[in-house]
């Protein structure tokens, strides 16, 4: 909070309350009614780790809110109270946490170092990259314009010539 306008962090501050009246608030109903966190976990078929996000008010750690109003009313009626009034306090503990958001949104954000600078995480890969384009053509280029043309017959294979075939009427001719 240091560094904050006084406005917000007296609304960070002033979120606090609801927050943990809306935790007290199923604690105490469910330590009324001497129920362990086991035991309601069973009951309501939510996690026990839910069940003391719940109590702490946790709301960063908390899943979506459509969930937690469910599981709230899965308390609520397992520990026979009714649901209104942790409702309406996890309600106010939502919007108290979302004015602190748009609250926090609002303040102004200086940026360092030039405009434009953090445009791109590696400044230098634009330029090695058209290093290495330009190594590649430059190699392929001097290749094929030193590369000489091979002399007539150079490079093909060097067969035998072959034998002539004699034909059976050449085999049986009497020599002359």
């Amino acid at each position: 909070m240091a560094g904050l306008p006084t406005h917000i962090a007296t609304l960070e501050k002033s979120e606090l309350p609801e927050k943990d009246q809306f935790g007290r608030h199923l604690r105490a109903a469910r330590e009324d009614r001497h129920m362990s966190l086991g035991e309601l976990s069973a009951t309501t078929k939510v996690p026990c780790s839910l069940l003391e996000q719940l109590e702490n008010s946790d709301l960063d750690r908390l899943p979506a809110e459509v969930f937690v109003r469910g599981f709230i009313r899965s308390y609520t009626k397992a520990v026979g109270l009714s649901d209104v009034e942790p409702m309406s306090l996890y309600e106010r503990a939502l919007q108290a946490r979302r004015d602190a958001e748009r609250a926090r949104s609002r303040v102004p954000v200086v940026i360092s170092g030039p405009m434009g600078a953090d445009e791109s995480a590696r400044p230098g890969l634009g330029l090695a990259v058209f290093v290495i384009i330009l190594l590649l053509i430059a190699t392929i280029t001097l290749s094929l314009l030193l590369r000489r043309p091979p002399q007539s017959g150079e490079g093909l294979s060097q067969m035998a010539p072959e034998p002539q075939r004699q034909t059976i009427s050449a085999v049986f001719r009497a020599p002359a």
